[in-house]
């Protein structure tokens, strides 16, 4: 009799309808979650690889020395810099290849930063700055408009290629007078420069590259030289206390205010002190026989053969420096990065879950309404491996469209954040790579058992 039946009419015999809301509530999830849990393995893949790639070389990195205490200890603090034969013994360092020594400005400086491309035209991002130099074969590249000469309208800026991903992720967001930025628009950008502790001096400037090696904020060396000895402000080093009669009279002064004085004639009995040691007095006149002291850098960058060798990391151990990796791995944004793919994952990987559940219970209740003809099936001798089957048919067919519904939603919803991307110049590959359509793969594979197993369980349970 079972040789004599049809397959078709089998498949009629079983074609029940199911619960039509719960099929629909478990398609839905189940789209969801598998489009999730796809995007969330491919973009994961994507961002990290995109970070690698434009992660900085490996083998630059700054020293200086600590800074300790709070701003009574520091108002009076020692020199900072590194000395020549400082230089010169890390020069000596096992690995080390160069040195070269950043020069920061000596004059209070402020940027106005004008997005929209026009100065006064819509909102400003106004900051506080500081500029340094270091020589040039130490950046990744020499822009074309690095050199700055004294009658140059532009002051050429760089900044790192993080400041710009931290704009365009964290600071545009969150402010709506603030459009997100590719290099091209940034360096498009006019920019109004500051200088002084009352802005008398203005100055044009732009974002001329974006360094991926160096962390600080760049001009060329030519025009910090120029604006130092133009605008420069003492330092703590050039300032004195005065003693008159014993004790400290006023204010700390510069040794300019103190060469001023000496047209007074108490002017040979007075006394000074540096601020570091206030108790070591000496003849006034003494200081305008101090000559200017050379320049020294306070931090320096290092290029080395690879990673820092145990001699390096010994000497910067014993004489209390401190060593930082210019742009070591985007901690902030892998984190974040991290951070993201988890959630995403647990959000679709509990879409999938609700999902497989609702369909194991919509097929087991599919299978008890058609429980009449399950039995006469069983009596006529077809097997529960072959009704099963049928049930199990009807699955795949509803499962293999969600499949392909969530593989191109999740390829539309890629592309569209590819384009998003391409504005602020993030290259990021379309397509996905066999790693997710591997974890598709083997998804759906557990998927189709979990359920598959249900269903056999089911139709045995009618035996």
């Amino acid at each position: 009799m079972k040789n004599l039946f049809p397959q078709k009419n089998l498949k009629l015999c079983l074609l029940i309808d199911g619960p039509k809301k719960e099929l629909g509530i478990a398609t839905l999830g189940c789209i969801f979650g598998t489009t999730l849990l796809l995007l969330a393995l491919q973009l994961y893949q994507d961002i990290n690889s995109y970070l690698e790639e434009n992660e900085k070389p490996k083998n630059f990195f700054t020293i200086n020395k600590k800074i300790e205490g709070g701003a009574l200890v520091n108002l009076g603090k020692k020199d900072d810099t590194f000395s020549p034969d400082e230089l010169n013994n890390i020069k000596q360092l096992d690995g080390v290849k160069r040195i070269g020594g950043f020069v920061r400005n000596k004059f209070p400086l402020t940027l106005y930063i004008w997005p929209s491309g026009k100065v006064g035209l819509g909102a400003a991002a106004k900051t506080d700055l500081f500029f340094e130099s270091i020589p040039d074969e130490f950046l990744d590249f020499v822009p074309k408009e690095w050199n700055w000469e004294e009658d140059a309208h532009i002051v050429p800026i760089m900044v790192p290629k993080f400041y710009l991903d931290l704009w365009n992720f964290g600071l545009a967001p969150s402010r709506i007078e603030y459009p997100t930025l590719s290099t091209e628009a940034a360096t498009g950008m006019p920019i109004q420069i500051f200088i002084g502790d009352n802005r008398e001096t203005i100055l044009d400037g732009r974002f001329v590259a974006f360094s991926k090696r160096i962390n600080s904020v760049l001009v060329p060396a030519s025009f910090l030289d120029w604006a130092n000895q133009k605008f420069g402000q003492p330092d703590s080093g050039d300032f004195y206390f005065l003693w008159k009669n014993g004790s400290i009279d006023g204010p700390p002064k510069s040794k300019s205010d103190l060469l001023n004085l000496q047209s007074d004639k108490a002017f040979p009995s007075w006394e000074v002190s540096p601020l570091g040691n206030p108790g070591e007095r000496v003849p006034i006149e003494t200081i305008a026989s101090i000559a200017p002291k050379d320049v020294q850098p306070s931090r320096i960058i290092l290029e080395i053969t690879e990673n820092p060798s145990n001699e390096l990391l010994q000497f910067i151990e014993s004489q209390g420096y401190e060593l930082n990796r210019e742009f070591p791995e985007q901690d902030i944004i892998k984190k974040g990065v991290n951070g993201l793919f988890i959630g995403t994952l647990g959000v679709g990987g509990m879409l999938s879950l609700l999902s497989i559940a609702t369909f194991a219970t919509s097929f087991r209740l599919v299978i008890a309404r058609s429980a009449e003809s399950t039995r006469n099936l069983l009596l006529l001798g077809f097997s529960p491996r072959e009704i099963s089957q049928v049930f199990f048919n009807r699955f795949m067919f509803l499962f293999s469209g969600i499949l392909i519904l969530s593989l191109f939603g999740s390829f539309m919803i890629k592309s569209y954040l590819i384009s998003q991307a391409q504005e602020i110049e993030i290259i990021i590959n379309n397509g996905f790579t066999m790693l997710s359509i591997s974890g598709l793969l083997l998804y759906g594979t557990i998927f189709l058992a979990t359920n598959k197993s249900v269903i056999q369980k089911s139709v045995n349970d009618l035996r």
